[in-house]
């Protein structure tokens, strides 16, 4: 295989330009960057189109070795639709968001067709979040709670943002998102809810007094101003989350990760009676 060395190859440039929301809006594709983070998309049946490498940088080890051969099993999948090219570290490191550039970066086309997950819908509208961290904390938590779906509205910062990829570890490729959905085109997925949870410093209820078994949305808002005037009409009601120590409000991650693992608490205790009322009936 032969090395790439100019900054100037097609491809490299290619991958840079997705470093930009208009470039990655317009190919519909985004990066990964790193190793562990390719590795999750391939584990999550995530196909890249380009991957870029310098083995310089990738290091050695059973680790290595084992994302270089999924590479090539995928590769082998998708013949000609599916690049990998060995590059310099300088070129690497030119199309990288890190510092330190971590050996490995990929194209993914945006995973956005994926169906809801199954089961009693638990959705996550980030409407207006602007820290890059935040959002790809709020994907994290998303998953490990059991959401079904995340959607972003056009105020929030891009879900494609390399620095929302990196925050999210792995998760834009497991859970089913839509970005940049205007309030109308939402409206069909909050209205098969029961209730449409507005998280606010200054909500009305407690989080954890709120009902999270039946179908549910919750809306989280802007670090600063909170909920936009057409999130906030689509709420049933807010949730509050009680502070000590006279501190007035989370962040937007945190606030999310707290209100949804409450959700997903709730949904196992169900579960669990449901289980044990029909095991008593046996």
């Amino acid at each position: 295989m032969v090395t790439i060395t100019s900054l100037d190859n097609p491809t490299v440039k290619y991958v840079r330009a997705l470093g930009r929301r208009r470039e990655r809006q317009r190919e519909r594709a985004f990066v990964a960057e790193g190793a562990r983070l390719l590795e999750e998309a391939l584990q999550a049946g995530a196909d890249p189109r380009v991957v870029l490498l310098a083995r310089d940088l990738l290091g050695e080890g059973q680790a290595q070795d084992r994302l270089l051969i999924r590479l090539a099993e995928a590769q082998e999948r998708w013949g000609r639709g599916m690049r990998v090219l060995e590059v310099t570290p300088a070129v690497l490191q030119s199309v990288g968001e890190t510092e330190s550039p971590q050996g490995i970066v990929a194209v993914f086309p945006f995973p956005e067709r994926r169906q809801p997950a199954a089961g009693t819908p638990l959705l996550v509208v980030a409407d207006g979040v602007r820290d890059p961290g935040n959002l790809g904390a709020m994907l994290r938590s998303a998953l490990g709670a059991g959401a079904t779906a995340f959607y972003t509205t056009p105020a929030t910062v891009d879900l494609y943002n390399p620095k929302v990829v990196r925050a999210a570890m792995g998760a834009h490729f497991r859970l089913a998102l839509r970005s940049n959905v205007g309030w109308e085109a939402l409206d069909e997925a909050l209205d098969a809810c029961e209730a449409v949870w507005g998280a606010d410093a200054a909500g009305e209820t407690d989080y954890s007094a709120a009902d999270w078994i039946a179908p549910t949305a919750v809306v989280v808002g802007n670090e600063d101003r909170g909920i936009t005037p057409e999130g906030r009409e689509r709420c049933t009601g807010t949730v509050t989350i009680p502070l000590a120590g006279g501190l007035e409000s989370l962040n937007a991650a945190v606030a999310a990760s707290v209100i949804l693992f409450e959700a997903a608490r709730q949904r196992r205790a169900a579960e669990a009676r449901r289980q044990a009322a029909g095991g008593g009936r046996q």
